[in-house]
C-alpha cells in the first residue's frame, strides 16, 4: 500500500516581502513546503508559533490554519504546493506517520527546491518527470533526516499500536482532495501562459464544464475562485520578473496580461504592500 502513495505537485514560486508584509489567517487547501531563502519571519500554524530564518524549511499540512508576517526588512522564501494521493483520516500522513515537524533545518534540501523551480520554468518536454522526481527526492530526504535525528522515536512510531499496518490501512483512504484532471488541465495551461486573457467561460470551456460547475469545483479544490487564482498568478509572475530582469514596469505589466499599467500598479501594491518600483528597489537593498 505504501509503495503506491504519491505526492502530486501543484505549484512552486519564490516570494520576497518587505518588513510590513502580513499574511492573514486562512485555511490552507493543500500541503506546502517553504524554504526560507533570506530574512526571518513568524508563522502561526494551527495557533502554534514558529520563528523561522534562513535555510529552514516550514511544513504546512493541508487543512492547517496559517498566518505569518515578516520580522526583518526583507523576507523571502520558495514555496511548493502539493497534495497527497491518499487521505489520512484524523491527521496528516507525513507529520503523523513519518514525524515531519513543522520547522526543520533545510540546508541539504535547498538543491531540490532549486531543481524543481528550474524544471517547472523550463521548456523541456520531460520537465514534469524531473519535477515529480525531485519532489519525491525532497520528501524522501526530509523523512530520512527525521529518522537520523531521532531514530528511537522513529522506531517507536513504527512499532506502536497506533501505527500497525491494520490501523494505517483503516486510516488511509483514497484521496478525496486529489485535483480533478479537468481542473489540472486548466492549471497546467495557465501556469505556463499567465499573460493571456481569461474569463470564467474561457476557463470552463478548457475544462469542458459549465461555467457554474467549473467555478464551484475550482474553488472547492484550490481554495479560491478561478479569477482570483489567475490574478494571484499574474502578480507573482510579475513580482518574479521585477527581481530577475531589468524590463520596465510597463513592459512587465503588458507581458503579464495587463493592458493598463496604472491598474497593474494598483493591484500589485494591494497584493504586496509596495508599488512595483518600490518592490524592485527594496529587494536590491
Amino acid at each position: 500500500m505504501f509503495d503506491n502513495i504519491r505526492f502530486n505537485f501543484l505549484y512552486i514560486d519564490t516570494y520576497s516581502f518587505g518588513k510590513n508584509w502580513v499574511y492573514p489567517e486562512s485555511t490552507v487547501p493543500y500541503n506546502m513546503l517553504r524554504y526560507i531563502e533570506s530574512g526571518s519571519g513568524t508563522f502561526f500554524i494551527d495557533n502554534e508559533e514558529f520563528i523561522v530564518g534562513k535555510s529552514q524549511i516550514v511544513y504546512i499540512p493541508k487543512g492547517s490554519k496559517l498566518s505569518c508576517y515578516t520580522t526583518g526588512n526583507i523576507f523571502s522564501f520558495t514555496s511548493i504546493r502539493f497534495t497527497n494521493s491518499v487521505y489520512f483520516e484524523g491527521g496528516d500522513f507525513l507529520k503523523d506517520y513519518y514525524g515531519i515537524p513543522n520547522v526543520m533545518d533545510g540546508a541539504e534540501e535547498k538543491v531540490f527546491f532549486e531543481k524543481i523551480y528550474h524544471y517547472i520554468k523550463d521548456e523541456d518536454p520531460a520537465r514534469m518527470f524531473f519535477v515529480r522526481g525531485y519532489m519525491e527526492l525532497l520528501i524522501g530526504s526530509l523523512i530520512s533526516k527525521v529518522s537520523r535525528m531521532n531514530p528511537e522515536q522513529a522506531m517507536k512510531i513504527k512499532r506502536s499500536e497506533e501505527y500497525t499496518s491494520e490501523n494505517l490501512v483503516s486510516r488511509i483512504k483514497k484521496a478525496t482532495t486529489k485535483i480533478d484532471s479537468r481542473i489540472q488541465t486548466v492549471l497546467d495551461y495557465v501556469i505556463l501562459h499567465p499573460f493571456e486573457e481569461y474569463t470564467p467561460q474561457i476557463l470552463a470551456d478548457m475544462a469542458d464544464l459549465s461555467k457554474q460547475r467549473f467555478s464551484s469545483l475550482f474553488k472547492e479544490q484550490l481554495g479560491k475562485s478561478p479569477m482570483v487564482y489567475i490574478k494571484d498568478l499574474k502578480l507573482t509572475t510579475a513580482a518574479r520578473k521585477l527581481l530577475v530582469s531589468n524590463a520596465s514596469i510597463n513592459d512587465i505589466a503588458y507581458s503579464t496580461g495587463y493592458k493598463d499599467p496604472n491598474y497593474f500598479i494598483r493591484e500589485f501594491k494591494e497584493a504586496f504592500g509596495y508599488t512595483p518600483r518600490q518592490y524592485r528597489l527594496a529587494a536590491k537593498e
